[in-house]
């Protein structure tokens, strides 16, 4: 419920900015950036399948470090900008993604070239493992929320080209469920993202 919340008042801020933006008639942007990002994955459950040759239980912790590229488009207002972006995972460990979010930044504007800023994004992903096993047993396709703080620095190139980079903490609840009790197989696992870590550099262009 809290999670949810969350993503519900960060998508009414980010409407509420963008209409700001319409009346204030500032500059919309479309940007790309490529950056590095770290899952901290967690498998959990038992399984006790002897057709498979399965019988394990436990927990098990894992961090995969990926690339991505991902696009963005929105709006600058007086004091923020708001965007929705979309992000494409590298494979990586059999395991790739793609990510649909939004996103607020409050800039904190000075007389120099540089302004930081700090926000809030918000996220859907839904990922793809390419691993038999997985395969097998349905853990294949995990999906879910992420949410959480961002914080960076753009740097003013020309009148409407900035350069960007930034770095993104986020909680994440994408994850797959695998259940089957059948009298013979038995099993409970579970597949969870718990966090995810992104650091990216980028170039946008106002218009």
């Amino acid at each position: 419920m809290k999670k949810s919340l969350i993503v519900a008042s960060l998508l009414v801020l980010g409407t509420s900015s963008a209409l700001v933006a319409a009346e204030t008639g500032n500059e919309w942007f479309v940007g790309g950036e490529f950056g590095g990002m770290s899952m901290h994955t967690k498998t959990s459950g038992s399984a006790t399948i002897p057709s498979l040759g399965i019988d394990t239980s436990g927990t098990y912790k894992e961090t995969i470090n990926s690339t991505y590229e991902g696009i963005k488009v929105g709006k600058y207002f007086e004091f923020g900008r708001v965007y929705g972006n979309l992000a494409y995972q590298n494979k990586k460990d059999d395991l790739s993604s793609y990510t649909f979010g939004l996103g607020y930044d409050y800039l904190i504007k000075n007389k120099s070239d540089f302004t930081p800023f700090i926000g809030l994004n918000a996220s859907y992903s839904k990922a793809k493992w390419d691993l038999d096993e997985a395969k097998q047993l349905s853990l294949d396709k995990p999906k879910g929320f992420n949410y959480g703080p961002e914080a960076g620095l753009l740097y003013s190139l020309t009148k409407n080209t900035e350069l960007e980079i930034g770095v993104r903490y986020l909680i994440s609840d994408v994850k797959d469920t695998f259940s089957i009790n059948n009298g013979t197989d038995k099993a409970e696992i579970k597949l969870e993202a718990e966090k995810v870590i992104q650091y990216y550099v980028g170039v946008n262009y106002k218009f």
